[in-house]
């Protein structure tokens, strides 16, 4: 998924990322993205610590195990040393675990990784972020999104990511009947979720596989210079970059 959205971005950055696989530098990355990940990484390990020793639907007893790995990733992501910053990473990363209800045994996947192979030949494969048991023969995928703009149930079921998620965990597990997918929000703790029909996932799966028939035929990349360029962590590389000029110093 994140292939296919880096190429229908720009080409060019697909290329650094995706064939010359050059590195991309952290610090290059905006904070408020990595401020974002931070998050994910201290809720991944609170959720894999009630999948492991969790009896009860109440997730309070993971906060320290999510707070250590909050300040371990802080450190990983190159974030500032600022202190207030990193306290607010992990007051969000608590006030969600503390907020949210759900049996260790009903946790299907953290970070789960899923992996399926067409008649063709083309692998496709995406990490979902939290898998939930939602009854019989059901599941629900959640995606943690940082961010106080929230999407409509009507958006999500049109969502390529979460379409294509909906896609693989139906390959890889035959039991299911009903996928429901959803955006967490832990600065606001709220989810919205919508089921996801088969037709659609079956739509997001042909959108990953057009693009990626297209970019395996590319022998040029050719850029697509715009507002994407500012939070592009290969601009500097790239002699096509926009730039703003207004930021220029005088």
């Amino acid at each position: 998924m994140s292939s296919t959205y880096t190429y229908e971005a720009c080409p060019r950055r697909y290329r650094f990322s995706y064939v010359d696989r050059v590195p991309e530098p952290r610090a290059a990355v905006p904070q408020h993205w990595r401020f974002g990940t931070v998050v994910h990484r201290g809720l991944e390990a609170g959720y894999l610590r009630h999948r492991d020793v969790g009896f009860s639907a109440n997730l309070r007893h993971t906060i320290p195990t999510a707070i250590a790995a909050t300040r371990d990733s802080w450190a990983a992501e190159s974030m500032p040393d600022d202190p207030k910053e990193l306290g607010r990473a992990e007051r969000v990363v608590a006030a969600s675990l503390a907020t949210t209800r759900l049996l260790g045994r009903d946790i299907l996947g953290v970070e789960r990784f899923f992996r399926a192979e067409t008649r063709e030949g083309l692998r496709v494969a995406g990490a979902v972020d939290l898998v939930v048991r939602d009854g019989d023969g059901a599941i629900e995928i959640r995606d943690h999104k940082v961010t106080r703009y929230t999407r409509t149930p009507e958006a999500l079921a049109g969502d390529l990511q979460l379409g294509l998620y909906a896609w693989l965990a139906r390959r890889t597990w035959s039991w299911v009947r009903t996928v429901t997918v959803a955006h967490h929000y832990p600065l606001l703790r709220t989810t919205v979720r919508t089921p996801v029909e088969p037709a659609a996932a079956e739509h997001a799966f042909e959108r990953v596989r057009t693009t990626a028939l297209i970019s395996e035929a590319d022998r040029e990349f050719a850029p697509r210079p715009g507002k994407e360029c500012a939070v592009c962590a290969y601009a500097s590389l790239c002699p096509d970059a926009a730039v703003d000029d207004s930021k220029e110093p005088r």
